[in-house]
């Protein structure tokens, strides 16, 4: 692939961080992509507030960027959000996607649709207000460039379990009632290309406000360090099963993600630790 499917330059921001490493990856031969990071190594060393050194005109943008839990104040998710949505109106953007989080849901067995919001943790409120803001942003500006929030799933690389197998030796985990352990909807790094690319192929009147993002159906974590030869070392959790499933249907209108499995997801991973923070 030379060229994503879209014409005019894709501007992402936060090309640096975890999302942004892996999305490089999967675009690694697009030539209308410019990448943003804060720090050296990417083609835009930029922060709002500072004057912006890119290109007048930009024809769609990827927020990638966010602040997650531990490395900072999560409530900077949200003006991160709305300076990504002012710079796209000054770009003469078409759309912005942004980062949301399925950690906007509490769990429950049964997959989780995108008005069914509950947040229960401090990183799902974040994210939750986030979307808020963008919404009162697009409605201000009706003018403006619209908005897609993204509630992704685990990603491959970037939950706990990834860092556990990484560390060597065995592996303790949860066991509930139901006999596994936390079950999440996953997302591997070519999926993210994929539905990523479609949403900012897509018509912008097909645009979701709101989506969630993982590959179908579950996967349970301890499958995860089975396939990764680890040794599992079951921990009594005494209730039922922790799951958060996304359910797929809007996604599904734009772009069949379709499934993965624990030996993907582990590559992927594999991918994030060879790479620099």
């Amino acid at each position: 692939m030379t060229r994503l499917m879209r014409p005019g330059i894709i501007l992402v921001l936060g090309g640096n961080g975890r999302l942004g490493r892996a999305l490089r990856h999967q675009w690694r031969e697009a030539r209308n992509v410019l990448w943003q990071a804060r720090a050296p190594g990417a083609d835009l060393v930029w922060s709002p507030g500072q004057p912006w050194p890119g290109p007048a005109q930009v024809s769609a943008i990827v927020a990638l960027w966010g602040v997650v839990p531990g490395a900072g104040d999560l409530t900077e998710n949200a003006a991160l959000a709305l300076a990504a949505q002012d710079l796209g109106a000054a770009l003469g953007a078409d759309r912005v996607l942004h980062c949301s989080s399925a950690a906007v849901y509490v769990p429950d067995p049964a997959p989780r649709p995108e008005d069914a919001a509950n947040p229960s943790n401090p990183y799902g409120t974040a994210k939750l207000a986030m979307e808020q803001a963008l919404h009162e942003w697009c409605t201000d500006h009706a003018d403006g460039p619209a908005a897609c929030a993204l509630r992704i799933g685990n990603v491959a690389g970037a939950d706990s379990v990834f860092a556990s197998i990484a560390r060597g030796g065995p592996v303790t985990m949860d066991r509930f009632a139901d006999g596994h352990g936390p079950r999440r909807s996953y997302l591997d790094h070519a999926t993210l290309g994929r539905v990523v690319q479609a949403l900012l192929a897509c018509p912008r009147a097909d645009l979701p406000e709101v989506v969630n993002v993982a590959n179908a159906g579950v996967i349970d974590m301890a499958d995860l360090v089975r396939a990764a030869d680890r040794r599992l070392i079951w921990r009594d959790a005494g209730h039922q099963g922790h799951t958060v499933a996304l359910d797929l249907s809007r996604l599904r209108r734009i772009v069949d993600p379709g499934p993965t499995d624990p030996a993907t997801l582990l590559a992927d991973a594999a991918l994030f630790a060879g790479s620099a923070a």
